[in-house]
């Protein structure tokens, strides 16, 4: 008969312990990295944004899209009227708080009401999750 190895509970519990101390070293780099990534997204879509609000700031004789609604802005950016658009495929979402709506003037951004805050008088689109990446 063939005598079967197996692993002693000493041995179990050493085990146990390293895969939990290098899961606890491991944990908040993985924490630290999706924080990364959030802000990079974040910085792609106002990049993606405020670039195509430009295009349409020049094409449209320094107009910026109509800013009566929601609806209207996002129309204006993403469908094709005449010869120019769309500019984008959709409004990104802002990964910090999931919205993919903007808002126009009002309070500075960063009051958390939309994803997005637009100045239409000076073209300025930010982030309006939080006061510190409305700074971006």
């Amino acid at each position: 008969m063939r005598e079967e190895k197996r692993f002693s509970y000493i041995e179990l519990v050493i085990i146990t312990i390293v895969l939990g101390l290098v899961g606890m070293t491991t944990f908040p780099k993985f924490i630290e990295a999706n924080e990364e990534s959030r802000t990079g997204e974040l910085i792609d879509g106002l990049q993606m944004v405020r670039a195509q609000l430009a295009l349409y700031h020049v094409q449209h004789g320094d107009r910026y899209p109509p800013t009566q609604s929601f609806d209207d802005f996002k129309n204006a950016l993403t469908t094709q009227v005449g010869q120019y658009g769309p500019y984008i495929r959709k409004i990104p979402v802002n990964p910090y708080n999931g919205l993919d709506t903007v808002r126009f003037d009002g309070e500075p951004a960063g009051a958390s009401q939309a994803g997005w805050r637009f100045d239409t008088k000076t073209g300025l689109f930010q982030a309006d999750n939080n006061a510190a990446y409305a700074a971006l």
